[in-house]
């Protein structure tokens, strides 16, 4: 094999997985949902927050992540996501996240995302009826309280695109 020939297989390698990275994450102008699973705790110690979190220190004085001091990232996920269509992911507790894209509106290049969230448990009533919430790309919101090892879960869903 030449050289240009290698040259070739190589950016043809390369442009297959930008393609696949791309699909993955949603691509571009389509969005993707990150599902982070974060444990919440109230330690004798002094604070501490995952490395993979520090962007949570901002919120760590309001409620109610002012009641714990400790949060330790568990799980983190990022999965296409499409009007219309659920995405299910099941959590480290064996509870099941499902979260579906109602609707994406436009306002001046600003792209909303409209979504539904709920967790349920498989054979028992939803644990978490189903909540509703309009979010920027990139803006974060939680759902909070289910207890787990000692601590409390917090579930973050963001929208990238």
């Amino acid at each position: 094999m030449t050289a240009r020939e290698r040259f070739k297989m190589a950016a043809l390698g390369l442009s297959i997985a930008l393609r696949a990275a791309e699909l993955h994450a949603g691509g571009p102008n389509r969005p993707a949902v990150e599902i982070r699973v974060i444990q919440a705790s109230l330690t004798d110690g002094g604070a501490a927050i995952d490395p993979q979190l520090s962007e949570l220190s901002r919120h760590a004085r309001e409620l109610p992540f002012a009641r714990f001091n400790t949060f330790k990232l568990l799980d983190r996920r990022e999965l296409p996501i499409q009007v219309g269509k659920p995405v299910i992911d099941t959590l480290v507790n064996g509870s099941t996240l499902e979260v579906t894209l109602l609707e994406v509106t436009d306002r001046a290049g600003e792209r909303r995302f409209h979504l539904r969230a709920g967790i349920g448990e498989p054979g028992k009533q939803a644990l978490l009826k189903l909540l509703e919430v309009t979010a920027d790309a990139n803006d974060p919101f939680f759902i909070a309280g289910q207890a787990f090892r000692g601590g409390t879960l917090f579930i973050e869903i963001v929208v990238r695109s």
